[in-house]
């Protein structure tokens, strides 16, 4: 499965990341919802993972899911009212110089319950 190439993303992508242990890669990362928090240090981690992807040739970062020797492992959601996907955006934005275009930022809600989001964000290649 190429996530890249796709245009819409379920619940059904993720868990196939889950039940085949797919690997992490120079296109694909996995971040526990722990990754998100609204420190400065989490902050500039979250901006220098997404500009380290569109430095090179693109990718797609998944926060809420936890990685177990760099294979997707299981699903660690995150709190979609504490972290929005607008906070998100907001955070890319303004802490990545030269703006990256483009970027998409997916969410998926487990049966709806914003409490049990899973974000896709898909960088694209830079210059």
């Amino acid at each position: 499965m190429n996530l890249f190439d796709k245009e819409r993303y379920t619940f059904a992508d993720i868990q196939y990341l889950i039940d085949n242990g797919v690997e992490e890669s120079i296109h694909l990362d996995f971040k526990a919802a722990g990754a998100l928090a609204k420190d400065d240090k989490k902050k500039n981690e979250i901006a220098k993972d997404v500009s380290a992807f569109a430095n090179s040739d693109g990718g797609i970062i998944i926060y809420g899911i936890s990685e177990s020797g760099y294979k997707a492992d299981s699903f660690s959601f995150v709190d979609g009212d504490v972290f929005t996907k607008e906070w998100l955006e907001q955070i890319i934005n303004s802490n990545i110089q030269k703006r990256i275009n483009n970027i998409r930022i997916i969410p998926l809600r487990q049966d709806g319950d914003i409490k049990r989001t899973v974000y896709i964000v898909k960088i694209p290649s830079g210059w």
